[in-house]
């Protein structure tokens, strides 16, 4: 019975993830923050039908970002990865979607 209780749990966890970003660490303006989260977000979610095609929503987020703010930005998206880059001031995103895929986004 606990057994049972837990695991609906934590199914109702899941789907409550879903569709969800967790900012790690960032240095942008709150405006330019969620301009680009609903980027990565909107790219991740209309290149992820059957599954997800992570090439092709890099590239879906870079043009946008890049139509946006102007050239040079660089996207990231994958599980169990680290980083050291040196960016532009205030253009750094690191965060996660549905809590295991990590989205990096920069400008160089």
């Amino acid at each position: 019975m606990e057994e049972k209780k837990e695991t609906q749990d934590l199914a109702q966890l899941k789907k409550e993830m879903l569709g969800t970003a967790i900012v790690k660490d960032t240095d942008m303006t709150p405006d330019m923050l969620s301009e680009v989260q609903d980027s990565i977000v909107s790219g991740i979610e209309n290149n992820s039908a059957p599954i997800l095609s992570i090439e092709n929503a890099c590239k879906t987020i870079k043009e946008a970002l890049e139509k946006k703010y102007g050239p040079t930005w660089q996207v990231i998206i994958g599980e169990g990865y680290a980083y050291d880059v040196t960016v532009q001031n205030n253009t750094r995103l690191f965060m996660f979607y549905n809590g295991n895929l990590a989205c990096l986004v920069f400008k160089s």
